[in-house]
């Protein structure tokens, strides 16, 4: 099992690998972008983000070869895509 895995707490960030930093900057810049854009109700631009968290992952899985970036990219697609539903579960209440 790898160092950085355990089934207690799932995938982390290696913050000695120059990779993982650059990769959580920009998740999290991502992440705040659509979550913003869903905020001001600009569900289009939020899809947008979305994509651009899909090609994250992308670029973890076959550019990077990096498995636990990829595990950690689909939770962040997971989740944006959950709030995306939620968003759409209040707009139609």
């Amino acid at each position: 099992m790898s160092t950085q895995t355990t089934a207690a707490n799932g995938p982390q960030f290696d913050v000695n690998n120059p990779q993982h930093l650059a990769m959580r900057k920009q998740m999290a810049y991502v992440y705040a972008s659509h979550a913003n854009a869903l905020l001001c109700g600009r569900p289009c631009s939020a899809t947008a983000y979305r994509g651009v968290g899909e090609g994250l992952e992308r670029a973890a899985i076959y550019v990077l070869a990096d498995p636990v970036l990829g595990s950690l990219t689909l939770s962040l697609n997971f989740a944006m895509f959950y709030m995306e539903e939620i968003y759409r579960a209040r707009a139609a209440a």
